[in-house]
C-alpha cells in the first residue's frame, strides 16, 4: 500500500473508530485485526491480537478514554504502515 492510500485508510479507520453506529466501530477493529495478520511482524501481529481481545470500551468518543483508545488503534495502524507516517 502506498503512503496516501494508507494515509486514506488511517482516516477512514479513525472515522468508523469514531462513529455512533457499533457495527461500524466493529468493523473497524476487524479491518486491524485483518491487517497486522496480513502485514504486520509477528510481534506487533501479537500486540494488535491483545488489544483487540480487550475490545471496544464504551462509546463516548469525547472521553479522553476512548480518544486514547482510538488513538492506540490508529498507532497500530501506521506502524503496520510506516511509509504513511
Amino acid at each position: 500500500m502506498n503512503a496516501r492510500a494508507a494515509q486514506a485508510h488511517v482516516e477512514v479507520l479513525r472515522a468508523q473508530l469514531m462513529a455512533p453506529d457499533p457495527m461500524q466501530r466493529v468493523i473497524a477493529l476487524h479491518a486491524l485485526e485483518v491487517e497486522a495478520e496480513e502485514q504486520g511482524e509477528p510481534r506487533l501481529a501479537t500486540q494488535v491480537e491483545a488489544f483487540a481481545a480487550r475490545g471496544i470500551p464504551y462509546y463516548m468518543p469525547d472521553a479522553p478514554h476512548y480518544q486514547a483508545w482510538v488513538g492506540r488503534a490508529l498507532d497500530y495502524w501506521q506502524r503496520l504502515h510506516p511509509q504513511a507516517s
